[in-house]
Protein backbone atom coordinates (compact mmCIF):
# COMPACT_ATOMS: atom_id res chain seq x y z
CA UNK A 1 0.00 0.00 0.00
CA UNK A 2 1.35 3.83 -0.68
CA UNK A 3 0.04 7.22 -0.17
CA UNK A 4 -0.04 7.60 -3.86
CA UNK A 5 -2.07 4.45 -4.94
CA UNK A 6 -4.52 4.64 -1.84
CA UNK A 7 -4.65 7.95 -0.79
CA UNK A 8 -3.48 9.52 2.53
CA UNK A 9 -6.43 8.25 4.74
CA UNK A 10 -6.35 4.92 3.58
CA UNK A 11 -2.58 5.16 3.73
CA UNK A 12 -2.94 6.14 7.55
CA UNK A 13 -5.16 4.06 8.47
CA UNK A 14 -3.26 1.30 7.21
CA UNK A 15 -0.29 2.30 9.43
CA UNK A 16 -2.20 2.17 12.79
CA UNK A 17 -3.94 -0.77 11.90
CA UNK A 18 -0.44 -2.22 11.46
CA UNK A 19 1.12 -0.79 15.23
CA UNK A 20 -1.60 -2.46 16.47
CA UNK A 21 -1.14 -5.69 15.02
CA UNK A 22 3.03 -5.16 16.37
CA UNK A 23 2.02 -4.00 19.65
CA UNK A 24 -0.15 -6.83 20.01
CA UNK A 25 2.34 -9.31 18.94
CA UNK A 26 4.85 -7.46 21.36
CA UNK A 27 7.00 -6.12 18.05
CA UNK A 28 7.13 -3.06 19.65
CA UNK A 29 10.18 -1.58 16.99
CA UNK A 30 7.99 -2.93 14.01
CA UNK A 31 5.11 -0.61 15.54
CA UNK A 32 7.16 2.29 15.68
CA UNK A 33 8.44 1.86 12.11
CA UNK A 34 5.09 1.84 10.60
CA UNK A 35 4.00 4.91 12.57
CA UNK A 36 6.83 6.77 11.67
CA UNK A 37 5.21 6.77 8.44
CA UNK A 38 2.69 8.93 8.86
CA UNK A 39 4.18 13.02 8.55
CA UNK A 40 3.65 16.14 10.08
CA UNK A 41 1.80 18.05 7.59
CA UNK A 42 -0.52 14.84 8.14
CA UNK A 43 -2.44 17.26 10.50
CA UNK A 44 -3.75 16.17 14.27
CA UNK A 45 -3.41 12.74 13.21
CA UNK A 46 0.67 13.10 13.44
CA UNK A 47 0.57 13.76 17.06
CA UNK A 48 -1.85 10.78 17.76
CA UNK A 49 0.83 8.81 16.51
CA UNK A 50 3.61 10.19 18.47
CA UNK A 51 1.59 9.77 21.73
CA UNK A 52 1.72 5.94 20.54
CA UNK A 53 5.64 5.77 19.31
CA UNK A 54 6.34 7.35 23.14
CA UNK A 55 4.29 4.28 24.53
CA UNK A 56 6.02 1.92 22.19
CA UNK A 57 9.56 3.20 22.96
CA UNK A 58 9.27 3.65 26.59
CA UNK A 59 6.81 0.71 27.70
CA UNK A 60 7.49 -1.32 25.09
CA UNK A 61 11.28 -1.17 23.78
CA UNK A 62 12.61 0.71 27.22
CA UNK A 63 14.66 2.85 24.64
CA UNK A 64 14.28 6.25 27.04
CA UNK A 65 16.19 8.99 24.63
CA UNK A 66 13.91 7.81 21.98
CA UNK A 67 11.03 8.15 23.92
CA UNK A 68 12.44 11.60 25.27
CA UNK A 69 12.57 13.01 21.56
CA UNK A 70 9.15 11.61 20.74
CA UNK A 71 7.63 13.08 23.85
CA UNK A 72 8.96 16.42 23.76
CA UNK A 73 7.94 16.83 20.27
CA UNK A 74 4.53 16.02 21.39
CA UNK A 75 4.45 18.63 24.15
CA UNK A 76 6.02 21.20 22.20
CA UNK A 77 3.94 20.54 18.94
CA UNK A 78 0.51 20.60 20.86
CA UNK A 79 1.31 23.46 23.24
CA UNK A 80 -0.39 26.23 21.52
CA UNK A 81 -3.09 23.95 20.34
CA UNK A 82 -4.48 21.36 22.09
CA UNK A 83 -8.72 20.75 21.14
CA UNK A 84 -8.03 17.85 19.26
CA UNK A 85 -7.48 16.46 21.94
CA UNK A 86 -9.12 15.32 25.41
CA UNK A 87 -8.12 16.91 28.39
CA UNK A 88 -7.74 12.90 29.59
CA UNK A 89 -5.11 11.82 26.58
CA UNK A 90 -2.57 15.26 28.32
CA UNK A 91 -3.43 14.17 31.98
CA UNK A 92 -1.97 11.03 30.77
CA UNK A 93 1.23 11.61 28.64
CA UNK A 94 2.33 14.54 30.91
CA UNK A 95 2.03 11.85 33.77
CA UNK A 96 4.22 9.67 31.48
CA UNK A 97 6.71 13.23 30.99
CA UNK A 98 6.71 13.08 34.34
CA UNK A 99 8.35 10.03 35.23
CA UNK A 100 10.37 10.01 32.42
CA UNK A 101 11.86 13.55 33.90
CA UNK A 102 12.39 11.81 37.26
CA UNK A 103 14.86 9.32 35.42
CA UNK A 104 16.90 12.04 33.87
CA UNK A 105 16.83 13.83 36.98
CA UNK A 106 18.60 10.66 38.95
CA UNK A 107 20.69 9.85 36.01
CA UNK A 108 22.51 13.74 36.58
CA UNK A 109 20.98 14.47 33.07
CA UNK A 110 19.79 17.97 34.16
CA UNK A 111 18.95 19.25 30.73
CA UNK A 112 16.58 16.89 29.79
CA UNK A 113 15.40 16.56 32.91
CA UNK A 114 14.50 20.47 33.42
CA UNK A 115 13.44 20.98 29.93
CA UNK A 116 10.18 17.97 30.71
CA UNK A 117 9.47 19.52 33.82
CA UNK A 118 8.83 23.39 32.17
CA UNK A 119 6.69 21.36 29.53
CA UNK A 120 4.39 19.86 31.90
CA UNK A 121 4.47 22.65 34.33
CA UNK A 122 0.61 23.24 33.48
CA UNK A 123 -0.27 20.01 35.05
CA UNK A 124 2.50 19.51 37.67
CA UNK A 125 3.08 22.72 38.75
CA UNK A 126 4.48 22.15 42.11
CA UNK A 127 6.56 18.78 41.28
CA UNK A 128 8.08 20.80 38.29
CA UNK A 129 9.15 23.65 40.64
CA UNK A 130 10.67 21.89 43.37
CA UNK A 131 12.85 19.81 40.32
CA UNK A 132 13.97 22.61 38.77
CA UNK A 133 15.42 24.10 41.62
CA UNK A 134 16.77 21.20 42.89
CA UNK A 135 18.87 21.01 39.63
CA UNK A 136 19.51 24.24 39.66
CA UNK A 137 21.62 23.45 42.94
CA UNK A 138 22.82 20.18 42.27
CA UNK A 139 24.69 21.80 38.69
CA UNK A 140 26.48 24.15 41.19
CA UNK A 141 29.52 22.48 42.62
CA UNK A 142 29.18 24.94 45.37
CA UNK A 143 25.22 23.98 46.24
CA UNK A 144 25.61 20.44 45.40
CA UNK A 145 24.96 18.72 48.42
CA UNK A 146 21.80 20.88 49.63
CA UNK A 147 20.88 19.82 46.31
CA UNK A 148 20.98 16.22 47.23
CA UNK A 149 19.71 16.80 50.64
CA UNK A 150 16.69 19.16 49.21
CA UNK A 151 15.80 15.93 47.22
CA UNK A 152 15.93 13.40 49.32
CA UNK A 153 13.97 16.00 51.80
CA UNK A 154 11.62 15.77 48.99
CA UNK A 155 11.20 12.12 48.73
CA UNK A 156 10.37 11.98 52.58
CA UNK A 157 7.49 14.60 52.48
CA UNK A 158 6.01 12.03 49.45
CA UNK A 159 6.70 8.90 51.76
CA UNK A 160 4.81 10.77 54.81
CA UNK A 161 1.98 11.67 52.06
CA UNK A 162 1.50 8.12 51.51
CA UNK A 163 1.29 7.27 55.05
CA UNK A 164 -1.17 9.60 55.77
CA UNK A 165 -3.46 9.43 52.37
CA UNK A 166 -6.49 7.68 52.87
CA UNK A 167 -6.61 4.52 50.62
CA UNK A 168 -10.65 3.36 51.80
CA UNK A 169 -9.50 -0.16 51.16
CA UNK A 170 -10.37 -3.46 53.38
CA UNK A 171 -8.24 -4.59 56.56
CA UNK A 172 -9.17 -8.25 55.21
CA UNK A 173 -11.16 -9.62 52.47
CA UNK A 174 -14.21 -10.43 54.10
CA UNK A 175 -15.17 -7.13 55.57
CA UNK A 176 -15.75 -3.55 54.39
CA UNK A 177 -13.44 -0.88 55.30
CA UNK A 178 -13.42 0.95 58.50
CA UNK A 179 -12.71 4.27 56.86
CA UNK A 180 -15.08 4.27 53.61
CA UNK A 181 -17.00 6.77 54.84
CA UNK A 182 -16.43 10.63 55.89
CA UNK A 183 -18.35 13.16 57.37
CA UNK A 184 -18.71 16.90 57.09
CA UNK A 185 -20.80 18.86 59.51
CA UNK A 186 -22.72 22.09 58.43
CA UNK A 187 -25.87 23.95 58.97
CA UNK A 188 -29.07 23.21 57.23
CA UNK A 189 -29.28 26.22 55.07
CA UNK A 190 -26.18 25.11 53.74
CA UNK A 191 -27.74 21.89 52.85
CA UNK A 192 -30.29 23.10 51.56
CA UNK A 193 -28.27 24.72 48.90
CA UNK A 194 -25.94 21.65 48.42
CA UNK A 195 -29.31 19.40 47.76
CA UNK A 196 -31.60 21.38 46.23
CA UNK A 197 -31.61 23.35 42.41
CA UNK A 198 -31.82 26.99 42.74
CA UNK A 199 -34.04 29.39 40.33
CA UNK A 200 -32.50 29.63 36.78
CA UNK A 201 -29.52 26.96 37.76
CA UNK A 202 -29.39 23.32 35.85
CA UNK A 203 -27.74 22.06 39.73
CA UNK A 204 -27.23 22.82 43.41
CA UNK A 205 -24.74 24.94 44.75
CA UNK A 206 -21.19 23.48 44.92
CA UNK A 207 -19.64 21.92 47.88
CA UNK A 208 -16.68 24.24 48.83
CA UNK A 209 -13.39 24.35 50.09
CA UNK A 210 -12.81 27.65 51.96
CA UNK A 211 -9.42 29.61 52.83
CA UNK A 212 -7.06 28.41 55.73
CA UNK A 213 -7.73 31.85 57.65
CA UNK A 214 -11.26 30.71 58.55
CA UNK A 215 -10.06 27.96 60.60
CA UNK A 216 -10.79 28.28 64.57
CA UNK A 217 -6.86 27.25 65.69
CA UNK A 218 -4.52 30.53 65.38
CA UNK A 219 -1.54 28.18 65.47
CA UNK A 220 -2.37 26.73 61.64
CA UNK A 221 0.84 26.45 59.53
CA UNK A 222 3.34 27.11 62.31
CA UNK A 223 3.09 23.78 64.13
CA UNK A 224 5.28 21.87 61.45
CA UNK A 225 7.86 24.37 60.75
CA UNK A 226 8.28 24.74 64.74
CA UNK A 227 8.78 21.37 65.20
CA UNK A 228 11.78 21.67 62.34
CA UNK A 229 13.07 24.09 63.94
CA UNK A 230 12.88 22.24 67.46
CA UNK A 231 11.03 25.71 68.92
CA UNK A 232 8.92 24.16 72.14
CA UNK A 233 6.44 26.57 72.67
CA UNK A 234 2.45 26.86 73.01
CA UNK A 235 1.83 30.41 72.42
CA UNK A 236 -0.63 31.16 69.37
CA UNK A 237 -0.02 32.89 66.25
CA UNK A 238 -1.95 34.22 63.24
CA UNK A 239 -2.00 31.91 60.31
CA UNK A 240 0.49 33.13 57.13
CA UNK A 241 -1.02 34.70 54.86
CA UNK A 242 0.71 34.40 51.74
CA UNK A 243 -1.19 35.18 47.99
CA UNK A 244 1.02 33.14 45.77
CA UNK A 245 0.38 29.89 47.53
CA UNK A 246 -2.62 30.17 49.87
CA UNK A 247 -4.95 27.25 51.11
CA UNK A 248 -8.32 26.41 50.91
CA UNK A 249 -9.07 23.41 53.02
CA UNK A 250 -12.56 20.96 53.51
CA UNK A 251 -12.47 19.61 56.99
CA UNK A 252 -14.12 15.44 57.51
CA UNK A 253 -14.14 13.55 60.36
CA UNK A 254 -14.03 10.01 61.33
CA UNK A 255 -16.93 10.45 63.76
CA UNK A 256 -20.04 10.67 62.26
CA UNK A 257 -22.72 11.10 64.86
CA UNK A 258 -20.68 13.83 67.84
CA UNK A 259 -22.22 15.67 70.03
CA UNK A 260 -19.62 18.48 70.71
CA UNK A 261 -19.31 18.60 66.32
CA UNK A 262 -23.01 19.11 66.10
CA UNK A 263 -22.32 22.11 68.58
CA UNK A 264 -19.39 23.57 67.00
CA UNK A 265 -19.76 23.30 63.65
CA UNK A 266 -22.95 22.00 62.87
CA UNK A 267 -24.92 24.69 63.40
CA UNK A 268 -27.37 27.33 62.16
CA UNK A 269 -27.90 31.22 62.94
CA UNK A 270 -25.15 30.25 65.79
CA UNK A 271 -27.79 27.79 67.47
CA UNK A 272 -25.59 24.79 69.24
CA UNK A 273 -26.46 21.93 67.75
CA UNK A 274 -29.02 22.93 65.60
CA UNK A 275 -27.08 21.17 61.82
CA UNK A 276 -26.30 18.17 60.28
CA UNK A 277 -23.87 15.71 59.16
CA UNK A 278 -23.14 14.95 55.53
CA UNK A 279 -21.92 11.50 55.75
CA UNK A 280 -19.60 11.25 51.92
CA UNK A 281 -19.24 7.71 50.66
CA UNK A 282 -15.71 7.05 48.88
CA UNK A 283 -16.49 8.12 45.37
CA UNK A 284 -17.26 11.56 46.63
CA UNK A 285 -13.14 11.95 46.99
CA UNK A 286 -9.94 10.99 44.57
CA UNK A 287 -8.52 7.37 45.23
CA UNK A 288 -6.24 6.32 42.16
CA UNK A 289 -3.92 9.05 42.11
CA UNK A 290 -0.80 8.60 43.39
CA UNK A 291 -0.17 11.50 46.01
CA UNK A 292 3.42 12.19 45.40
CA UNK A 293 1.95 14.09 41.94
CA UNK A 294 0.71 16.83 44.50
CA UNK A 295 -1.48 18.13 41.67
CA UNK A 296 -3.11 19.37 44.47
CA UNK A 297 -0.64 22.34 44.64
CA UNK A 298 -0.68 24.95 41.74
CA UNK A 299 2.14 27.24 40.98
CA UNK A 300 1.05 30.64 40.20
CA UNK A 301 3.20 30.71 37.01
CA UNK A 302 0.06 27.95 35.16
CA UNK A 303 -3.04 29.24 36.67
CA UNK A 304 -3.46 31.05 34.04
CA UNK A 305 -3.90 27.78 31.58
CA UNK A 306 -6.69 26.33 33.05
CA UNK A 307 -8.90 26.39 30.81
CA UNK A 308 -6.36 25.52 28.23
CA UNK A 309 -8.46 23.80 25.75
CA UNK A 310 -10.56 26.84 24.88
CA UNK A 311 -9.32 30.22 23.52
CA UNK A 312 -13.10 31.48 23.52
CA UNK A 313 -14.49 33.26 26.60
CA UNK A 314 -15.66 31.29 29.19
CA UNK A 315 -17.63 32.84 32.15
CA UNK A 316 -18.94 29.74 33.80
CA UNK A 317 -17.14 29.31 37.13
CA UNK A 318 -14.23 26.89 37.12
CA UNK A 319 -13.96 24.08 40.08
CA UNK A 320 -11.54 22.13 41.42
CA UNK A 321 -11.72 18.44 40.19
CA UNK A 322 -12.10 15.14 42.43
CA UNK A 323 -9.06 15.90 45.37
CA UNK A 324 -7.81 13.01 47.54
CA UNK A 325 -8.36 13.38 51.31
CA UNK A 326 -5.90 13.00 54.14
CA UNK A 327 -5.58 12.41 57.72
CA UNK A 328 -4.45 15.23 59.96
CA UNK A 329 -1.44 14.35 62.72
CA UNK A 330 -2.12 15.76 66.31
CA UNK A 331 1.05 16.92 68.02
CA UNK A 332 1.76 18.48 71.18
CA UNK A 333 3.98 21.15 70.77
CA UNK A 334 5.61 21.27 74.64
CA UNK A 335 6.65 17.30 73.78
CA UNK A 336 6.83 14.45 71.23
CA UNK A 337 3.20 13.24 71.83
CA UNK A 338 1.95 12.41 68.07
CA UNK A 339 -1.98 11.22 67.57
CA UNK A 340 -2.79 10.46 63.99
CA UNK A 341 -6.67 10.96 63.14
CA UNK A 342 -8.89 7.78 63.58
CA UNK A 343 -11.82 6.34 64.35
CA UNK A 344 -12.82 6.23 68.05
CA UNK A 345 -13.94 2.80 69.74
CA UNK A 346 -17.37 4.28 69.82
CA UNK A 347 -17.92 4.58 66.12
CA UNK A 348 -17.25 0.81 66.28
CA UNK A 349 -19.95 -0.10 68.77
CA UNK A 350 -22.09 2.20 66.99
CA UNK A 351 -21.69 0.37 64.13
CA UNK A 352 -22.30 -2.91 64.86
CA UNK A 353 -24.43 -2.42 67.79
CA UNK A 354 -24.57 -5.67 70.05
CA UNK A 355 -23.51 -7.95 67.00
CA UNK A 356 -21.36 -11.17 68.19
CA UNK A 357 -19.19 -13.45 66.08
CA UNK A 358 -20.71 -16.11 64.50
CA UNK A 359 -20.92 -18.76 66.89
CA UNK A 360 -19.64 -16.90 69.63
CA UNK A 361 -20.01 -14.56 72.40
CA UNK A 362 -17.26 -11.94 71.26
CA UNK A 363 -18.60 -8.65 70.15
CA UNK A 364 -18.02 -8.12 66.67
CA UNK A 365 -17.34 -4.22 67.94
CA UNK A 366 -14.35 -5.98 69.69
CA UNK A 367 -12.94 -7.88 67.13
CA UNK A 368 -13.14 -5.08 64.51
CA UNK A 369 -11.81 -2.33 66.84
CA UNK A 370 -8.81 -4.48 67.77
CA UNK A 371 -8.01 -4.89 63.86
CA UNK A 372 -8.44 -1.34 63.11
CA UNK A 373 -6.24 -0.23 66.43
CA UNK A 374 -3.44 -2.43 65.09
CA UNK A 375 -3.49 -1.07 61.82
CA UNK A 376 -2.91 2.58 63.21
CA UNK A 377 -0.66 1.67 65.21
CA UNK A 378 1.53 0.16 62.42
CA UNK A 379 1.06 3.35 60.54
CA UNK A 380 1.42 5.70 63.41
CA UNK A 381 4.79 4.51 64.16
CA UNK A 382 6.16 4.71 59.91
CA UNK A 383 4.88 8.22 60.62
CA UNK A 384 6.77 8.84 63.66
CA UNK A 385 9.85 7.52 62.51
CA UNK A 386 9.54 9.72 58.97
CA UNK A 387 8.84 12.46 60.71
CA UNK A 388 11.95 12.37 62.79
CA UNK A 389 13.78 11.63 59.53
CA UNK A 390 11.98 14.34 57.80
CA UNK A 391 13.17 17.04 60.89
CA UNK A 392 16.77 15.91 60.52
CA UNK A 393 17.25 15.80 57.04
CA UNK A 394 15.58 19.64 57.31
CA UNK A 395 17.98 20.50 59.71
CA UNK A 396 20.68 19.17 57.90
CA UNK A 397 19.96 21.28 54.79
CA UNK A 398 20.22 24.96 57.03
CA UNK A 399 23.19 23.64 58.02
CA UNK A 400 24.93 23.15 55.12
CA UNK A 401 23.37 26.19 53.90
CA UNK A 402 25.24 28.13 57.41
CA UNK A 403 28.71 26.46 56.37
CA UNK A 404 28.68 27.98 53.34
CA UNK A 405 30.96 30.44 53.38
CA UNK A 406 30.36 32.30 49.57
CA UNK A 407 26.59 32.26 49.85
CA UNK A 408 24.85 35.43 48.86
CA UNK A 409 21.81 36.71 50.91
CA UNK A 410 19.83 36.23 47.43
CA UNK A 411 20.91 32.26 47.35
CA UNK A 412 20.41 31.89 50.77
CA UNK A 413 17.08 33.45 50.41
CA UNK A 414 16.28 30.82 47.37
CA UNK A 415 17.30 28.00 49.45
CA UNK A 416 15.26 28.61 52.47
CA UNK A 417 12.12 29.21 49.60
CA UNK A 418 12.82 25.94 48.28
CA UNK A 419 12.61 23.82 51.61
CA UNK A 420 9.81 25.84 52.40
CA UNK A 421 8.40 24.67 49.56
CA UNK A 422 9.19 20.86 49.57
CA UNK A 423 7.42 21.06 52.96
CA UNK A 424 3.74 22.63 51.82
CA UNK A 425 2.12 19.22 51.19
CA UNK A 426 2.19 18.66 55.37
CA UNK A 427 2.04 22.43 55.87
CA UNK A 428 -1.76 22.06 56.92
CA UNK A 429 -2.14 18.65 57.66
CA UNK A 430 -0.55 18.87 61.11
CA UNK A 431 -2.47 20.21 63.95
CA UNK A 432 -2.79 20.95 67.47
CA UNK A 433 -3.28 18.33 69.87
CA UNK A 434 -5.87 20.28 71.64
CA UNK A 435 -8.22 19.73 68.85
CA UNK A 436 -7.42 15.78 68.74
CA UNK A 437 -11.04 14.71 69.24
CA UNK A 438 -12.20 16.01 66.22
CA UNK A 439 -10.27 13.13 64.47
CA UNK A 440 -9.85 15.54 61.30
CA UNK A 441 -9.25 14.13 57.46
CA UNK A 442 -9.03 17.22 55.16
CA UNK A 443 -8.79 17.85 51.28
CA UNK A 444 -6.01 20.59 50.64
CA UNK A 445 -6.14 22.84 47.74
CA UNK A 446 -3.38 25.66 47.62
CA UNK A 447 -3.07 28.13 44.76
CA UNK A 448 -2.53 31.98 44.41
CA UNK A 449 -5.15 33.99 44.87
CA UNK A 450 -4.60 35.13 40.79
CA UNK A 451 -6.45 31.73 40.08
CA UNK A 452 -9.36 32.10 38.54
CA UNK A 453 -11.11 29.24 40.46
CA UNK A 454 -10.85 31.47 43.94
CA UNK A 455 -14.36 33.04 44.74
CA UNK A 456 -15.24 35.74 47.21
CA UNK A 457 -17.82 36.32 49.24
CA UNK A 458 -16.68 39.56 50.09
CA UNK A 459 -15.42 40.33 53.82
CA UNK A 460 -16.49 36.68 54.61
CA UNK A 461 -15.10 34.05 53.14
CA UNK A 462 -12.66 33.04 50.09
CA UNK A 463 -13.39 29.65 48.82
CA UNK A 464 -12.65 26.98 45.59
CA UNK A 465 -15.56 25.19 44.52
CA UNK A 466 -15.34 21.26 43.86
CA UNK A 467 -16.19 19.41 40.74
CA UNK A 468 -17.95 16.63 42.01
CA UNK A 469 -21.84 17.17 43.74
CA UNK A 470 -22.82 15.94 46.89
CA UNK A 471 -26.05 14.22 46.77
CA UNK A 472 -25.19 11.68 44.24
CA UNK A 473 -22.07 10.94 46.81
CA UNK A 474 -23.66 10.65 50.29
CA UNK A 475 -24.40 8.03 52.09
CA UNK A 476 -26.59 9.37 54.67
CA UNK A 477 -27.16 12.32 56.59
CA UNK A 478 -27.73 12.64 60.71
CA UNK A 479 -29.49 15.38 61.85
CA UNK A 480 -28.90 17.22 65.32
CA UNK A 481 -30.93 17.59 68.20
CA UNK A 482 -31.93 20.66 67.80
CA UNK A 483 -32.86 20.37 63.91
CA UNK A 484 -35.31 17.22 63.88
CA UNK A 485 -37.89 19.20 62.24
CA UNK A 486 -36.19 19.56 58.95
CA UNK A 487 -36.31 15.43 58.82
CA UNK A 488 -39.47 15.60 55.89
CA UNK A 489 -37.88 18.00 54.35
CA UNK A 490 -34.45 16.15 54.10
CA UNK A 491 -36.16 13.32 53.01
CA UNK A 492 -37.66 15.24 50.23
CA UNK A 493 -34.38 16.34 49.16
CA UNK A 494 -33.45 13.14 48.98
CA UNK A 495 -35.13 11.35 47.39
CA UNK A 496 -33.73 8.59 44.98
CA UNK A 497 -30.53 6.79 44.80
CA UNK A 498 -26.73 7.88 45.28
CA UNK A 499 -23.81 7.24 42.72
CA UNK A 500 -23.44 3.39 44.34
CA UNK A 501 -27.49 2.88 43.39
CA UNK A 502 -27.80 2.92 47.14
CA UNK A 503 -30.86 4.88 48.73
CA UNK A 504 -29.55 7.77 51.09
CA UNK A 505 -30.31 7.25 55.02
CA UNK A 506 -31.49 10.12 57.24
CA UNK A 507 -31.06 9.76 61.31
CA UNK A 508 -31.44 11.43 64.13
CA UNK A 509 -28.80 11.93 66.12
CA UNK A 510 -28.05 9.22 68.89
CA UNK A 511 -26.94 11.61 71.27
CA UNK A 512 -28.90 13.33 74.92
CA UNK A 513 -29.02 17.09 74.48
CA UNK A 514 -31.22 19.28 76.57
CA UNK A 515 -32.49 22.04 73.79
CA UNK A 516 -32.00 25.64 75.41
CA UNK A 517 -35.33 26.95 76.83
CA UNK A 518 -36.88 29.71 75.48
CA UNK A 519 -37.28 33.49 77.70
Amino acid sequence: MTREKDGDEEYISAQFELEDYMDRNRKYELGVKYLKNIRKDDGAIYYKALILIFVNQYFGINDLDASYDSIVEFLEGTKHNSNDFKEDIFDDIRGDALEVAKKYFYQDDYIKSLNLFKLIEGSYSYQSSCYEKICKLKMNVETKKIGEMSNDLKGKVEEIIDILKLDFLPLSEDEQAPERKLAHYTGTYTTNKLLSKEENKDKPSAFRLNTINNVNDPSEGKLLTNYLDSVKENSFYKPDFDEKLHAFISCFTFNHDSLNQFRLYGKEDNKEASGVSLVFNKDFFKETDTQSSMTNISIDRTIKNVNNNSDKEDSSVKRIEKQSVMRCVYIDPTSDYIHLAQRNRLTFFREFGRENLEGGSIAKAEIECIEYENYIEKKTEDFREAFVELKNIYNGAIDKKRSLNNLSKEDSAEIDSLLDMIILPLKYLVKHSAFQEEQECRMVYITSLDDPRVQMDFGKFLYVEYEPEVKPHLDKIYIAPAATQYQPYLAKLLCGTNSLGKKIKIDLSNNPYRLPTSH
